[in-house]
């Protein structure tokens, strides 16, 4: 059965299967539904059986699919999808036979669901990302169990990577949570649509961020203009900075008081610019590790929304990191695109960079971390380079997103190379003609931003001689505080 993973698909011969497939979801008419599996060779077409009782798979293929051991599939059947409302769907998944980094295997196995059209600008885009949800929770590749889920289509990164390299970083960093991901090729109503990123939804849960409401805690997106009529939002009481509450979704009264009450210690402490004050109410690791992600990146986001933070023990932290695909480099803005500058001391940043003893012991902080940054691109101490690492195992599927899907480069034409559907990007610039090209526009601005920085970290640093405290020392100060709380 091994084999016959490698030409996995989704054509159903028996016309009942048929028409459970085309309905968007009725297993009860299925329970009874099954074909005889015959399978002749590796090079010929296999036929399968779908067992919803025990929740398998077995193998189908389909027509034009390019054998790759490493690329996951995922099957997904359903009426015509929108951004207002989930609708039923149905998913058929079948795993790799290898698998990347600390991955592990996920059995094959059809589920009923819910899908809805997620994003922003993402959402205009003929590539749609989706959110999704089962039925009951399911562990993809050794992420944990749960029911709701992301589809990343990345249709604005010429790369498809830019997203999955930040996760990863964050995930070395000192966050309480950030969200895994893992590539997998995506058929919608038996057309084959190309590389998606499937994504750990950010939540309170089990498996994720590990909050919990009914405690008291908050999880908040800045978000400086965007509205969406289902997310409530509230303005933080000093700063007036716009947040998008996502836990709780909708708050009552008594969740925004306390919220008001909340942000109202964070920022008074802030304001003092005293790191003796503020270091009771904000976490310095997550607050200075993220600030060194979107400083790095240079995203021109980050002033309008997919920041997020949390409130928890009436503790301010930064993260979980998202949203990453207009980042190094990928943008119009002449500023925002530059290896060079310094650009994200904005939100809760600007107050706390204007005390200098935060400052120095972000630099001091950057300079620990900076060979997680170079590893991005460049071997080092750490290891092989984790962007080369990514193309190692899903550089298939990434190509084929161009060459069997026919989506084309961002702004590139209709017809352009092998691509079939015209991709207006409007916050991009013109991408590098060829896939190869792209990868090595993104490797050099990874390097030369990552230069920059360290330089200008150690000049800092140098400039800041005569402040005596340390980072260690006020970490381990603002560990005893906690520990009280």
């Amino acid at each position: 059965m091994k084999s016959a993973r490698l030409y996995i698909a989704c054509v159903f011969l028996a016309t009942g299967l048929g028409s459970f497939l085309s309905s968007c979801g009725n297993f009860e008419d299925m329970a009874a539904v099954s074909t005889n599996s015959s399978v002749k060779s590796d090079d010929e077409l296999i036929i399968g059986s779908v067992d919803i009782m025990a929740n398998t798979v077995q193998p189908f293929p389909a027509a034009g699919l390019v054998p790759d051991t490493r690329s996951p599939k995922l099957f997904i059947q359903c009426e015509k999808p929108n951004s207002s409302e989930f609708v039923s769907a149905n998913f058929q998944f079948f795993d790799a036979v290898e698998h990347y980094s600390y991955f592990s295997p996920t059995p094959d196995r059809t589920e009923p669901g819910y899908i809805r059209i997620r994003g922003n600008s993402t959402a205009g885009a003929p590539k749609k990302p989706y959110n999704i949800k089962f039925n009951q929770k399911i562990d993809f590749f050794g992420m944990g169990k749960a029911k709701k889920w992301v589809l990343l289509s990345n249709p604005f990164d010429p790369t498809l990577i830019r997203n999955k390299l930040i996760f990863d970083l964050a995930s070395n960093l000192s966050f309480e949570y950030s969200p895994k991901s893992y590539f997998l090729d995506v058929w919608f109503n038996d057309e084959y649509v190309g590389n998606y990123q499937l994504a750990e939804k950010i939540e309170f849960g089990k498996n994720r961020i590990p909050y919990d409401v009914s405690k008291g805690d908050f999880l908040f997106e800045y978000v400086e203009k965007r509205k969406k009529k289902d997310v409530t939002y509230t303005l933080s009481p000093l700063d007036s900075f716009r947040l998008a509450m996502a836990e709780p979704e909708s708050p009552t009264e008594a969740q925004q008081a306390s919220l008001k009450k909340e942000l109202y210690n964070i920022e008074t402490a802030i304001s003092t610019k005293d790191i003796r004050e503020y270091m009771k109410f904000v976490d310095l690791r997550s607050m200075i590790d993220h600030y060194w992600i979107e400083e790095f990146v240079n995203d021109p986001d980050m002033h309008t929304g997919s920041r997020y933070f949390s409130i928890h023990n009436g503790i301010l932290r930064a993260g979980p990191v998202w949203d990453y695909d207009l980042s190094m480099g990928n943008t119009k803005s002449s500023s925002r695109s530059s290896t060079t500058g310094i650009h994200a001391r904005a939100i809760w940043w600007k107050d706390l960079f204007q005390d200098s003893v935060f400052e120095k012991i972000a630099c001091e902080r950057f300079l620990q971390i900076e060979p997680l940054f170079e590893n991005l691109v460049s071997d080092n101490e750490l290891g092989k380079n984790k962007l080369d690492s990514i193309l190692e195992f899903f550089g298939e599927s990434f190509q084929r997103n161009y060459s069997d899907s026919g989506w084309a480069y961002c702004g590139a034409p209709a017809g352009a190379g092998n691509s079939k559907r015209t991709l207006t990007c409007p916050y991009n610039p013109i991408p590098q003609p060829t896939y190869d090209e792209n990868i090595l526009f993104l490797k050099d601005w990874i390097i030369q931003r990552h230069a920059y920085l360290k330089k200008t970290a150690r000049k800092k640093l140098t400039e800041l001689d005569y402040i005596k405290i340390d980072l260690e020392s006020i970490l381990a100060s603002q560990d005893s505080i906690f520990a009280q709380k």
